[in-house]
């Protein structure tokens, strides 16, 4: 069986080790348009700040290893066009424009995902960058060492925004951070996390600019390079811009396939599309999503090399290795402040149609005659008439963290439990580490309006 892969990220690589780690005589084709693989985005923004001092580092595979396993790697080279019922796909060498044509019994699409383009105006100015890939990190951390560039202005409060925040204003530099939505971080922590963090922003110097909407942007006297960034509201100084505004699944080339609004690609348990010989993985696949029972675009480094496996394993015929849904489990961790979330906000499980009540619990970690302890913040959202546990978000202050625990939140969320299922999971109870009540079953009992515990 030939199998041909498009995209060699997290998602391809993972498939490629896994398909010949358990096939070694399978015929591996690959083609990625980039000059390196495997390369960890969530590096990026250390490697501003300096943590990471060498990017490379961030790398844990590259196209010889993959080769020393047996496929056949062709980077620099772009796949044109796919020809579902020929079983075609037609690549181009972008270093000679030579084109030709491939052909496969299954195909794995990962493709991945760019940045969201809006086309503001004067976009194409010098110094409005993009972060995602290696060559977006060299450029950072070079501007980012730059004594000309001391004003940073960072369009996204996602992840990556509030993360290349901290890293810019770590350096020195005065930082700016804009979004039209009212909070940092409002797509994946409700309000009651989210003050924290802007408040812990400000007190580092940075101006944050929520509910602004960018409209334009305004050169300098070259007329070459950024100066200013227009809103609805201000007019705010830069001699840098980072767009963080989000990104869109690469799935283009297979237009006649199910999708989800965005464009990411709808797939079954076992990574198939809705062609049953194509096996979308990674970025541009939309799996099913445990708390709203809809498939969702979850973009994370964690489903794409599961999305990988499954992918790799059904080809080989293993088909129990499935991913049957996600929770969407993430953390970040910035300005002192540890965050994880999983499942849905209170705001998104309500977009999705459901029916949901919350809790919002605040709690010292230990008991307080343990004479240190730090706080810890938990808000679960679960709906109404069921009980059913469909969000978690969880906010660990101090040197302690307590974000681990979203891992058992998750699992409950992709099962299924309800309020009562999780409050009988079987913990540990040690001063040195937790209260008898921890902070995640303090707020159950909250929740079903069990009051005796302070």
């Amino acid at each position: 069986m030939k199998v041909v892969v498009i995209g060699i990220n997290h998602a391809g690589t993972s498939a490629i080790r896994t398909l010949l780690s358990m096939n070694p005589q399978a015929e591996v084709v690959a083609f990625d348009r980039n000059n390196n693989i495997s390369f960890l985005g969530c590096g990026i923004a250390l490697s501003v700040s300096g943590v990471v001092k060498n990017p490379q580092d961030l790398f844990y595979s590259n196209p010889e290893e993959l080769k020393s396993m047996g496929a056949k790697i062709h980077m620099n080279t772009d796949v044109v066009s796919v020809d579902r019922n020929k079983k075609i796909v037609v690549v181009k060498d972008l270093e000679t424009g030579a084109t030709r044509e491939e052909s496969y019994d299954k195909l794995i699409y990962a493709a991945g995902s760019w940045p969201v383009n809006l086309n503001f105006k004067n976009q194409d100015l010098e110094n409005i960058e993009v972060c995602k890939l290696y060559q977006h990190a060299l450029k950072l951390i070079d501007q980012a060492n730059d004594p000309n560039i001391k004003k940073i202005a960072v369009v996204g409060s996602g992840y990556i925004g509030v993360e290349l925040v901290e890293a810019f204003a770590e350096k020195g530099k005065e930082v700016a951070l804009i979004d039209v939505l009212d909070r940092p971080l409002g797509n994946y922590f409700d309000s009651e996390l989210t003050g924290q963090l802007t408040e812990a922003m400000q007190k580092h110097g940075v101006k944050v600019h929520m509910g602004e909407k960018v409209q334009e942007f305004l050169p300098d006297a070259s007329g070459k390079k950024v100066a200013k960034i227009v809103t609805d509201k201000s007019t705010i100084d830069a001699d840098l811009v980072i767009l963080c505004i989000g990104f869109k699944p690469n799935t283009e080339l297979l237009a006649d396939l199910n999708k989800v609004a965005n464009g990411a690609l709808i797939i079954n348990e076992k990574a198939q599309t809705s062609d049953p010989n194509i096996f979308a993985i990674g970025d541009c696949a939309a799996i099913q999503e445990a708390s709203s029972k809809q498939h969702r675009n979850v973009a994370l480094a964690t489903n794409a090399v599961k999305t990988g496996i499954v992918a790799a394993a059904q080809i080989c015929g293993i088909e129990t290795v499935q991913l049957k849904n996600i929770a969407g489990t993430n953390a970040l961790c910035v300005f002192g402040l540890k965050y994880a979330s999983t499942g849905l906000s209170e705001e998104s499980a309500k977009r999705f149609g459901l029916k949901v009540k919350s809790c919002y619990y605040k709690d010292n970690d230990r008991p307080e005659w343990m004479n240190t302890v730090q706080k810890v913040e938990i808000k679960i959202v679960f709906e109404e008439d069921t009980f059913r546990l469909v969000g978690a978000q969880i906010l660990s202050h101090g040197d302690s963290n307590h974000t681990e625990w979203i891992f058992a939140l998750g699992l409950a969320i992709q099962q299924g439990l309800n309020l009562f299922e999780v409050a009988f999971t079987d913990v540990y109870f040690l001063p040195h580490l937790n209260k008898p009540f921890n902070f995640v079953l303090s707020s159950i009992l909250k929740s079903i309006g069990m009051k005796y515990i302070k």
